[in-house]
């Protein structure tokens, strides 16, 4: 007794599962280019230079120079460190840091520094994309 059905040629199936296989090849090819993509991108921030010279009991200089070793631009820097006292110094500089470029900044403030001391100074970055990136370096008072 014959029911009518008719089966797939197997030349058909053959080419339906070539274009398959090609089609998921093609996929996970664009994938990992992709994943390269973003795997390129680096947020890295370098501090240049840094100085904390006391020039007086309650005046100081704090000084520094921070350059964007990365490959994405940074939306913001902000540059901290606490003084003797535990007083908090903040600059904030919100200009697009492009990859290559860098700012000098300096600050005389009151601050309390004692000579020959280490003090932690952290560099904190945001990129334009909203990631985070933090270094801190110890800096000797002079003066």
């Amino acid at each position: 007794m014959s029911m009518g059905h008719r089966a797939i040629s197997p030349a058909i199936t053959s080419i339906f599962l070539i274009g398959l296989a090609v089609t998921g090849a093609v996929s996970a090819g664009n994938a990992m280019f992709k994943q390269n993509d973003i795997s390129q991108k680096s947020a890295r921030l370098d501090i240049l230079d840094a100085q904390l010279i006391r020039l007086g009991d309650d005046k100081a200089y704090f000084g520094f120079t921070v350059k964007n070793t990365g490959t994405v631009t940074f939306a913001s820097v902000n540059i901290r460190m606490s003084d003797g006292t535990g007083a908090l110094q903040i600059f904030t500089d919100e200009s697009l840091l492009e990859p290559g470029d860098q700012i000098s900044k300096y600050l005389i403030d009151d601050m309390v520094l004692d000579s020959g001391v280490k003090y932690l100074v952290h560099i904190d970055g945001v990129t334009t994309s909203g990631s985070a990136y933090s270094i801190a370096q110890t800096v000797t008072a002079r003066g």
